[in-house]
């Protein structure tokens, strides 16, 4: 067989079609058909000779490559390679179904301390138990030193083609585009956001963004000179007329936006308000930077911004609210224009993501764990979405399915830091309007209060029942015990 030839002989037909790929890979190296050092096809011609995608064969390499089937060179191409004798099998060790340990009590190995205050502040995801999971995936690393030594070397950003295959899997999940090619992988969203903004706007720049939002962008907009300007939101988030008024009146040059699960109202646009605010950006030039952290949590979503006007987005995800936070693996989809930009902004602030997480979470998405944990999260938040129904029947509060917060606006006289302070000396401990306000404009009374972070349901439903008994109890009575 010729240097570039290869295709499969047959794909079993009852398997993925990429691990299929890599499993006829694995046979022809076994037998011979392809001998050590034989150059494999580009990822776009072994494509077309199969009829599927790109970023099928991309993931049927990076699969081929994690299995110690094959080795790139940049610039050369993909080459097959005899496994080491000490590596493991070409096949996927059998792993038995993932499963969670949820509802828990309390931190595994932490003693629980009922006297200890409820944090409704902190919006993590549900705890399920992954110390096993994690386990796994370490033992697999360890069994397989080829894979395992390049994680301590530094990465540049074209030696990560299996990450980013992967990474443009993940967010097609959410209905971006499927393009490994538009991928940067970042430490977090919050990370992506930052050189977001770094690439984007310069000192003096005004980025338009919701009157309540996400909280750490007030602080890097800061740090780095640009001025945020508030835009008025409805039931279903930014107002495109608003939107449109604003970047007439201030010249803005982008928009920060979060359409699936707003920070911190849990709005979730319709498609219709999605399109307007597409018009909106196109009409004015503005860049989008598309926050879709929460993102996959809904089980159905309308398509995000990016899908509207990809040529205009920057396009942010992570691992924080659906696989686990300590990953600090974030995924961002970047249009050419802005691409070498982007890329060089990351390098200035840490170089890399740090490589052994960001194999930790292709690892799961390629193997499945990551969907699952997905549905894990999604069954946690509606279990915890039902006992706030339960415990806050009546009052206005705000969500959606898939939800991990809640908006909780405030009658009068409620103000948001009194009713905080009250609420703090029950134990229950929440974040006010103000830590997500942005402009002179009236701030509303509201809190926000996030479901996830009390890994104990027992403890979750008892604090939401002290919410709604202070707020029943009012401002002017004196506060209560315990």
């Amino acid at each position: 067989m010729s240097d570039a030839a290869w295709t499969p002989r047959a794909l079993a037909p009852d398997t993925p079609v990429y691990r299929a790929i890599a499993d006829a890979l694995a046979a022809d190296v076994a037998d011979g058909r392809v001998p050590a050092g034989a150059r494999l096809p580009t990822h776009r011609a072994l494509a077309e000779s199969l009829g599927v995608t790109v970023t099928t064969v991309s993931r049927a390499y990076a699969e081929a490559a994690r299995r110690g089937l094959t080795e790139s060179t940049v610039g050369r191409g993909t080459f097959a390679r005899a496994p080491h004798p000490t590596e493991p099998a070409a096949t996927a060790p059998p792993r038995g179904p993932l499963t969670f340990d949820f509802p828990q009590t309390h931190a595994p190995g932490v003693p629980a301390d009922p006297g200890a205050p409820v944090d409704l502040g902190p919006n993590l995801p549900v705890p399920l138990g992954l110390g096993r999971r994690l386990a796994e995936t370490l033992a697999d690393l360890s069994t397989a030193p080829a894979a395992l030594a390049p994680l301590l070397d530094y990465h540049l950003h074209h030696e990560e083609t299996r990450h980013r295959a992967a990474a443009a899997a993940w967010m097609a999940r959410a209905g971006a585009h499927d393009d490994p090619d538009a991928v940067v992988i970042t430490a977090g969203v919050q990370h992506g956001l930052a050189v977001a903004l770094m690439t984007l706007l310069r000192p003096g720049d005004t980025l338009l963004c919701a009157t309540l939002t996400y909280p750490n962008l007030k602080l890097l907009a800061d740090r780095q000179g640009v001025s945020l300007h508030g835009v008025a939101l409805d039931a279903e988030g930014l107002v495109p007329e608003a939107v449109d008024e604003a970047a007439a009146r201030t010249g803005a040059r982008a928009l920060f936006c979060m359409p699936t699960l707003q920070n911190p109202t849990a709005v979730v646009a319709s498609s219709t308000r999605r399109e307007a605010l597409a018009g909106v950006a196109a009409r004015h030039g503005l860049a989008v930077i598309e926050d879709d952290i929460y993102g996959l949590l809904p089980a159905d979503r309308p398509p995000p911004l990016a899908a509207l006007i990809p040529a205009r987005t920057v396009f942010l995800t992570s691992s924080a609210k659906t696989l686990a936070p300590g990953l600090r693996t974030g995924f961002a989809l970047v249009p050419p224009p802005w691409r070498a930009l982007f890329a060089a902004c990351l390098r200035a602030t840490i170089w890399m993501a740090t490589p052994l997480t960001v194999e930790i979470t292709t690892r799961w998405i390629e193997d499945g764990t990551a969907d699952a944990l997905v549905q894990g999260q999604r069954r946690a938040l509606a279990a915890r979405l039902d006992l706030a129904a339960e415990a806050l029947d009546g009052l206005p509060w705000q969500g959606a399915p898939g939800t991990p917060h809640l908006w909780l606006p405030l009658p009068a006289p409620w103000r948001a830091e009194t009713f905080r302070d009250a609420l703090t000396r029950r134990g229950v401990l929440v974040q006010p309007a103000a830590v997500f306000h942005v402009g002179p404009g009236t701030m509303p009374e509201a809190v926000r209060l996030c479901l996830g972070a009390e890994p104990d349901p027992a403890r979750l439903r008892h604090a939401l029942g002290v919410v709604r008994a202070v707020l029943s109890a009012g401002p002017a009575a004196r506060a209560m015990g315990p």
